[in-house]
């Protein structure tokens, strides 16, 4: 693991797995210690021409006392700090059922929101297709981390096989098999028998009642479904699945006006872990029970109040995925209002990667716009967008104050950029690696805005009777689109350490197309009045792969082909309609 030298007190809070060369330990049955090698001692420190000089700790009850010990404490309690960092270990061999060996599978449970929403469903003003689908209460994120398997033994795709580490270690195919035959090399990564996750509400007032969750179901975005399959949980890493929990049938009647949550704001969302299969091991780590709990606070949505002066449809579509060392954090949204100085419609996108693999990291990696608006006074058309990647600007049209504008886009780019300079540890150093992102970044538009002074076609776009002067109108189809993968490139080549990082990662498959129209009239009388349909669609799919560094070490004692996974992460394709509003008649604004 990656700690930071900088003269400030680090705090490590972290999985430590034995391999099986622990195994001669484990059947002695002995207590041990943590030793801690902050590099890799005189032998690398030759090998790379280095001064580096950090010498190895023993938290050991011996070594309590020593001055390099006593800058550790185990405990962040200032009156007991428990200077010199002894933890004693029991290392015993891994518990056998009937069917063999038995693993434990730990379970976490988080949401970047401590805010569980009750979606508002209008029934005014739907779409000719029927009303938007519900959002989601809550997203929450599950982690799932096995204890019985050996975290570098797994299997890795040949084909991803960098050829330089093929070149440097000739036998690394065979190597990565660990001896293994194909079935057997399958199974460490596979559960030993049926598990499923699911999730159940509680008011915070009453600890007796739980009701069900659905979740959007990883097979088909469609549909819901109570509970979600677990079938594989690569070792040696957290592996993070995004669920989104949906509050339908008796759970959403318990808590809609009349029900017996109605007047209960503080609500607990409870997450399991249900396996088929014994568990055993870890029997000394405390809450060994399957299943975690959030507090979240219920908001009841209410209807979108609009002022007499105005209308608009408005949404907006947030996602934060991903774990410390790799995020990806998309935010969608669209604004379309009439008012009393005209129409105006915005639909945006923009996607962030962020994490931390040696060191931070941050990049924006698309951004894409398109506004319009017909004005009232002046009587004038404007639009404008524009497509950034990783920071610059590389598209934009602009068009201001015409009488009219007809608009037709189809802009694609491929792009790429690359994050340097990161590391990893693999045996007794780092590897150095770099994050290189690239794929399509686009935007498809075709608008038309135009003032008119047809008494006949305004009257059919506001869908009234009274005599109209000058009319707005406002017709746009406009699409944004990302598809971006992530290829991660690195690698060491010494006497002691060969090794390289392998990725399949996709960031981010995004297009959400808004389909609106949007109408003023001034009438005879100067009177004026607002019509408008709007339709926001999104089709999303977001970080989901593995990544992980391959290689041999020959070092010391510790000598063996290993693979290290770094970070594993799964989420369900999205296929919504996010907004579907229609104005079934005109209305006058004051």
């Amino acid at each position: 693991m990656e700690v930071i030298g900088n003269g400030t007190e680090q705090i490590v809070d972290t999985f430590i797995w034995p391999t099986t060369l622990c195994a001669a330990l484990a059947e002695k049955n002995g207590e041990v210690n943590l030793q801690v090698d902050f590099d890799g001692g005189p032998e690398l420190a030759a090998e790379l021409a280095s001064n580096l000089d950090a010498p190895s700790v023993v938290f050991s009850e011996a070594h309590k006392g020593d001055a390099l010990n006593q800058l550790c404490r185990a405990s962040l309690d200032n009156a007991d700090p428990k200077r010199g960092c002894v933890h004693a270990i029991n290392i015993e061999p891994t518990p056998t059922g009937a069917a063999g060996a038995l693993i434990d599978v730990r379970y976490a449970l988080s949401s970047t929101s401590s805010v569980a929403v009750l979606p508002f469903q209008s029934s005014e003003h739907v779409g000719p297709d029927g009303p938007a689908d519900a959002d989601p209460t809550l997203v929450v994120q599950s982690r799932f981390v096995v204890n019985g398997r050996d975290p570098y033994v797994s299997a890795a795709d040949p084909a991803l096989i960098p050829p330089e580490l093929a070149n440097a270690v000739p036998t690394i195919e065979e190597d990565l098999k660990f001896g293994l035959d194909a079935a057997a090399l399958a199974a460490t990564t596979a559960l030993p028998g049926k598990a499923v996750v699911s999730y159940t509400i509680r008011s915070a007032a009453d600890s007796m009642t739980q009701l069900p969750l659905t979740i959007r179901d990883p097979a088909n975005p469609a549909n819901k479904v109570a509970e979600v399959v677990v079938d594989r949980v690569v070792p040696g890493t957290a592996n993070d699945v995004v669920h989104e929990l949906f509050l339908e049938g008796a759970t959403l009647t318990a808590v809609s006006p009349g029900g017996m949550w109605a007047n209960q704001n503080d609500f607990v969302i409870r997450g399991c872990f249900n396996a088929e299969f014994p568990q055993g091991g870890n029997a000394g780590d405390g809450n060994l029970d399957d299943c975690r709990e959030l507090e979240v606070v219920l908001v009841r949505e209410a209807s979108a109040a609009s002022a007499a002066s105005s209308r608009s449809f408005d949404k907006e579509f947030e996602r934060k995925l991903g774990g410390d060392r790799i995020r990806i954090e998309s935010n969608m949204s669209t604004q379309n209002r009439l008012d009393l100085s005209g129409s105006f419609s915005r639909t945006e996108g923009k996607v962030e990667l962020n994490g931390k693999l040696g060191k931070s990291f941050e990049l924006t990696l698309a951004r894409a716009f398109a506004d319009a608006s017909v004005g009232v006074n002046p009587a004038a058309a404007s639009f404008e967008l524009g497509v950034d990647a990783f920071g610059v600007r590389i598209f934009g049209v602009s068009k201001q104050q015409e009488a009219k504008i007809v608009h037709t886009e189809d802009f694609s780019a491929a792009k790429s950029f690359t994050i340097g300079s990161l590391g990893f540890g693999f045996g007794p150093v780092s590897v150095g690696f770099k994050i290189g992102v690239g794929g399509a970044i686009g935007i498809e538009v075709e608008d038309t805005l135009e003032v008119l002074a047809d008494n006949a076609a305004c009257q059919a776009l506001l869908k009234s009777s009274d005599s109209i002067t000058a009319c707005g109108r406002m017709t746009r189809v406009t699409s944004p689109n990302f598809g971006l993968t992530g290829n991660i490139e690195g690698g060491i080549d010494l006497k002691i350490v060969k090794a390289a990082v392998v990725a399949d990662l996709r960031f981010i498959t995004t297009s959400f197309p808004l389909d609106t129209t949007l109408g003023w009239g001034l009438t005879s009388d100067e009177k004026l009045l607002v019509r408008g349909d709007v339709t926001w669609d999104m089709s999303f799919e977001p970080i989901s792969g593995d990544v992980y560094i391959i290689g041999k070490v020959g070092f010391r004692r510790f000598a063996k082909s290993l693979k290290v996974n770094l970070f594993s992460f799964s989420s369900p394709s999205i296929e919504t309609r996010l907004l579907s509003h229609s104005m079934a008649s005109f209305e006058e604004l004051q």
